[in-house]
Parts: structure tokens; C-alpha cells; sequence
């Protein structure tokens, strides 16, 4: 039974020391909607031959759409997903200026568009659409049903924010961050005709539709509580004090003890221990406790000791300066510094009478021996 009882209390004590577990984030999610907008992009080429555009966009529509960034002032924002879901509709025409009749009125159009929408580095893109429309003599001069392909889709898609670039979607306090969309034409190719003055290659890209509620642009923020050290496990106590009363000198080192405890959950960010200073230098006083990294999760406690060794005559104090900070992954924002205080005194004795302690009693000593001898003479017989 003995050795159940310590290999039970000793489980006890290691589910109760600083861990290194990675703790686990939280996640509040940013949704907007946004009205429909279109790109447009026209260009033509003068007379016959043959001319390629490389990624020429002229935009129109509100390409901005701002939705509420994370606040630090909540935690530690940790991780970042975009997600949107956009009908789109994208169509290529070609069309041109030519004679009445005659041979040689063709205008050929090929071209490669593909819609992105981003945020914070991060981006999610439509299939590129490729197009070749033609026109052909008299339907040069109109958008036809033969001279124009279309498609239609939703651009749709979740993708996580690099960690280098949380820092673009955090802040303090209330703001914004804008999710930016833009249209690219990997290239546009006009082929005239003989007969053609002027083609045109003109295409549309239709981002939303019609109802807003159906255009979705969201954030997940992923963030951990801040950390919350402290010399209690129930509530925050920053300062503590250990007194180790009075002691015999050379009697030899008294330990006290006392708990660091990250007062929180599987939610609460880790702590490291950062710097440790002392008010003084006295080597009376030593401590367990050392400088660490990501050493005390949310929940768990550090058990740790300062010993007094009585060398030197006298009272001492000491006040030691624990800083603190949270620990999160690489790249995250937001973690804050804190500080606990421990206040220690011991106060050292000399048992052995000093000889001219030893002097002063021997003369006290014989004082009252004098006093008791003359009291004794003065008595009648």
C-alpha cells in the first residue's frame, strides 16, 4: 500500500507541474457581404496583323471590401483562414471596324482571364478562363451570339494566412482590412483580317451576384487566451512575501517554498520565464527557480523554493523580480509581458555571548551578589 500511495501522489505531482503541451486556439469568424461589381478590359489593334496584350486589366466597382480585423486587446492571434464563396460570370467578345463588303473581314480573338480575391497575402483564384471568339464580315459590327463566349462559376475557397502575414490582419481596438480583388488577362491576341481597319478584343468580369447576400468574404481568426501568472492557483497575486523569522547563526540553510501557477485553461497561451533580478546581491538567499521557455502551460502550476543560509549577524531582505512573457507559435500577435514580485527577510542571531556580553554579566552577576550580602549583614541578629 505504501508504494501505491507514492507512485499515486507522485502522478499527482507531475499532473500539476509546467507542461509543454502546445495549447489550443480559439476561433471567432469575420463574415461580410458585398455588392456586385465588374472589370473591363477593351484593346484593339489598327489594321491587319496580329498583336498580343499581356495582362492589360482596367477595373470599375468597389475591388476593396473591408471586414473587422482581429483586436489584440481579445489575445493572441495565432492562425488566420480566408474563405469566400462569389458567383462570377466572365465573357470575351470580339469585334471590329470593317468595309461593307469584301473578303478579309475577320477579326480572331484569343484570351486566357482568371479572377483572384485576397487578403493578408493570401489568395484564392476562379479556373482561367480561355476564350476564342470570332468575328466574321457583317457581324464584326455587333456583340453576337457568334462572336462572344461566356461562362459563369463560383469562385469559392478557404486557404490559410501565412504566419508572416498576421501581423497585416491584427490590430488594437476596432479597424478594418480589406479583402482586394483583381482580374488578370495572362495575355489578349487580336488577329485582323486583310479587310479589317480596327479589331476589338473586349472582356467582362462580373465578381457577386445580383444580391449581396449571395457574395460571402470571410475571416477565421484563431487566437489564445493571454497568460495570467501567479503565486495563487485561484486568482491573480502578483506580490508574495517569505519570511523566514529569526535564526542561529551557522545553524545552516532554511528552505521555504512557494507555487507560480498560469492561471487559465487549455485555451491560455504558455509562459516563459524571460529574466529573473534581485534588489540585492546577498548570498544568503538562493533560489530553485530559473529562466525558461514555454515551461508552464494554462491550468498548471510550478513548484519551486528559496533557501536562507544564516552567515552574517543581522536582518536581511531580498525582493525577486520574476518577468514574464506568453508564448505562442512563430508569427503570432499580440503577447504581452508580466511581472511577479516575491519579498524575502530572514533575520540572523549569535547564541554565544560575546566576551564583553560575558563582562557585563559577570559585573551584574556581582552587583546583586553585594546587594544581597549587605541586606543580609543590616538584618538583626
Amino acid at each position: 500500500m505504501n508504494k501505491i500511495a507514492t507512485f499515486v501522489s507522485a502522478m499527482a505531482a507531475v499532473g500539476m507541474a509546467g507542461s509543454v503541451m502546445a495549447a489550443t486556439p480559439i476561433t471567432v469568424t469575420q463574415t461580410v457581404n458585398a455588392s456586385q461589381f465588374t472589370t473591363t478590359q477593351q484593346q484593339s489593334r489598327v489594321g491587319p496583323g496580329t498583336t498580343t496584350f499581356i495582362g492589360t486589366v482596367s477595373s470599375t466597382g468597389p475591388t476593396l471590401i473591408p471586414i473587422s480585423r482581429f483586436d489584440t486587446n481579445t489575445g493572441i492571434l495565432v492562425g488566420a483562414r480566408m474563405s469566400v464563396t462569389l458567383p462570377y460570370t466572365v465573357s470575351v467578345s470580339a469585334t471590329g471596324a470593317i468595309p461593307a463588303s469584301g473578303s478579309g473581314r475577320t477579326v480572331d480573338v484569343t484570351s486566357g482571364i482568371s479572377g483572384t480575391v485576397s487578403i493578408g497575402g493570401t489568395s484564392i483564384s476562379t479556373t482561367s478562363f480561355a476564350a476564342t471568339p470570332k468575328c466574321n464580315s457583317g457581324d464584326c459590327l455587333n456583340q453576337s451570339s457568334n462572336n462572344t463566349s461566356s461562362t459563369t462559376g463560383t469562385l469559392s475557397g478557404t486557404t490559410a494566412v501565412a504566419s508572416s502575414n498576421l501581423v497585416n490582419l491584427a490590430g488594437t481596438g476596432a479597424g478594418s482590412v480589406n479583402f482586394s480583388t483583381s482580374v488578370s488577362n495572362s495575355n489578349t491576341r487580336i488577329i485582323n483580317g486583310s479587310g479589317v481597319t480596327t479589331g476589338f478584343a473586349r472582356s467582362a468580369f462580373v465578381v457577386g451576384g445580383a444580391t449581396a447576400a449571395s457574395n460571402v468574404y470571410s475571416v477565421a481568426y484563431d487566437y489564445l487566451n493571454f497568460a495570467n501568472p501567479s503565486f495563487s492557483n485561484s486568482s491573480t497575486v502578483t506580490s508574495s512575501s517569505l519570511n523566514f523569522g529569526s535564526l542561529a547563526l551557522g545553524s545552516g540553510p532554511a528552505l521555504l517554498n512557494f507555487n507560480i501557477t498560469n492561471i487559465g485553461n487549455i485555451n491560455t497561451a504558455g509562459l516563459s520565464l524571460t529574466s529573473i533580478s534581485r534588489s540585492t546581491s546577498n548570498s544568503q538567499f538562493t533560489s530553485t527557480i530559473s529562466t525558461f521557455t514555454n515551461g508552464l502551460d494554462g491550468g498548471f502550476t510550478n513548484n519551486y523554493s528559496i533557501s536562507f543560509n544564516p552567515l552574517v549577524v543581522g536582518t536581511v531582505n531580498d525582493i525577486f523580480t520574476f518577468t514574464f512573457a506568453d508564448f505562442a507559435p512563430t508569427g503570432s500577435v499580440g503577447g504581452r509581458n508580466y511581472t511577479l514580485t516575491m519579498n524575502v527577510a530572514g533575520d540572523v542571531f549569535d547564541p554565544v555571548p560575546e566576551p564583553a556580553s560575558w563582562m557585563m554579566m559577570m559585573l551584574g552577576f556581582g552587583l546583586v551578589g553585594s546587594i544581597a550580602r549587605r541586606r543580609a549583614v543590616s538584618q538583626p541578629g
